[in-house]
């Protein structure tokens, strides 16, 4: 019996379902497909095409340790997969399901094919910690707010974390040649690979998870994981992390974001368009002012911990957590800017770019996604003084700010802003925050009186 193991995020030998099942089939070939719908595309992160190649290299590596190797093929996503699958006579497709809208899509065109052409194919769970349909509210449908779905979660039955498999019988033999993978991006510290990224969470949860909860707010030290571009990729297996963060003291804030995680899936399961369409509709009015917009992009509203994260992304294609935030407020509360727009930029910069966790982020932060309060402000001048208080983030990142005093870092006076050239503030937060306040009330009591 030949089967088909095709990746997608699933980048690992370890606790991979769908690798354990297609191996355990009989002969196997292994498959990945550079999509043309992301590869090259406009506004296609660089940084995170680069990882990718990396990370298939690594993959390739591995499974020619068990017997195999990973055939790298580039086109149209369906058209590669089941030309493959044909040339194989393959009876069995095994891959991992994924929850976006595209995803779903493309599986649903594949299992239709597969009917036609009498072959199984087995969809696996492996993106997640726990699959979205494992975790669900008693009314049937999805968790809207995340504290009830955590308690869920916690009580949910996790399946078993599977070993890579002992060998693998190919369908072919190994070629000579591996798939090359490039040279690390510039000024990216993150080397892409299920190697790499198990070295990364065995040094974290040794070294830096008992600290989480105190330090990860402060960007300045920067004291997260940077795991996130692995888990997105699934180069480590979240439940894997899951299980060993868990048997360490001081893991469950830590375990919490990668909840986060499983959270956002099981919305864009239920709602596969919501990262395009709000999540719970405000009725805003969106301007599209490009010139703020711009300033903004290249980190020159005058907002120093704004700018400070919009240098940082645009520099090594990460921002910390607690910065992403503040950026994306500014450009939704203070900028009137439709959050697609921050939420696409994101997508083409992040490495870590995910589309459940960036564009419900952004909802969240907006006001139209899962927030219990739809009206937060994070008021960028504030959020500096408590989470980068002697300015050294900013000043990393801001260099022209270098010289000043930490007070002064946060809130330049006119005449320091004037001597460095930085710009004074493009816009008045309060006045604008206020006027978003506003137009958003007028917006919901136009819909109350329409309906």
């Amino acid at each position: 019996m030949n089967s088909l193991m095709v990746f997608t995020r699933d980048l690992r030998v370890d606790d991979n379902p769908a690798l354990c099942a297609a191996a355990n089939a009989g002969t196997m070939s292994c498959l990945f497909v550079v999509d043309d719908k992301f590869a090259g595309a406009p506004g296609a992160s660089q940084r995170r095409q680069t990882f990718l190649l990396q990370s298939l290299s690594d993959l390739d590596q591995s499974l020619r340790k068990l017997g195999a190797h990973l055939e790298v093929v580039y086109g149209d996503w369906s058209q590669q997969v089941q030309q493959r699958a044909l040339e194989l006579g393959a009876s069995n497709i095994h891959l991992s399901e994924d929850y976006s809208f595209y995803a779903k899509r493309r599986l649903a065109n594949l299992k239709s094919w597969c009917c036609d052409n009498n072959i199984s194919l087995h969809a696996h769970p492996g993106i997640t910690a726990v699959p979205p349909n494992s975790v669900s509210p008693a009314g049937g449908g999805e968790y809207k707010v995340f504290t009830p779905y955590w308690r869920s979660w916690l009580k949910t039955s996790k399946r078993p974390v599977l070993s890579a498999p002992a060998s693998i019988t190919a369908t072919a033999a190994p070629s000579s040649s591996s798939h090359l993978a490039p040279d690390p991006f510039p000024n990216s510290s993150l080397i892409g690979g299920e190697s790499e990224g198990y070295k990364r969470l065995q040094h974290w949860l040794k070294n830096a998870l008992g600290f989480y909860a105190e330090t990860r707010d402060y960007p300045a030290t920067d004291e997260t994981s940077h795991l996130s571009p692995y888990l997105h990729f699934g180069c480590i297996s979240p439940l894997r992390l899951v299980e060993q963060a868990s048997q360490l003291p001081g893991s469950e804030p830590f375990i919490r974001q990668v909840v986060w995680r499983d959270f956002y899936a099981q919305i864009l399961n239920m709602h596969p368009t919501a990262s395009r369409h709000d999540y719970r509709d405000r009725g805003d009015v969106w301007q599209y002012d490009p010139a703020a917009y711009e300033s903004w992009v290249e980190g020159n509203t005058g907002f120093p911990l704004v700018d400070a994260g919009m240098r940082q992304l645009k520099a090594v294609g990460f921002m910390h957590n607690r910065v992403r935030m503040v950026t994306a407020s500014f450009l939704v509360k203070d900028l009137h800017q439709d959050w697609r727009r921050g939420a696409d930029y994101f997508m083409s910069q992040l490495l870590d770019g995910d589309v459940a966790s960036n564009y419900l982020n952004w909802q969240w932060v907006a006001g139209t996604g899962t927030d219990s309060n739809p009206h937060r402000i994070l008021n960028p001048t504030t959020q500096a003084q408590r989470f980068d208080g002697e300015g050294k983030y900013i000043q990393k990142w801001i260099p022209e700010l270098s010289d000043l005093t930490p007070s002064q870092v946060i809130d330049p006076p006119y005449e320091l802003r004037e001597k460095t050239g930085y710009p004074l503030p493009i816009v008045d937060h309060h006045k604008q925050v206020e006027m978003f306040k506003q137009r958003r009330l007028a917006a919901n009591q136009d819909s109350k009186v329409a309906n």
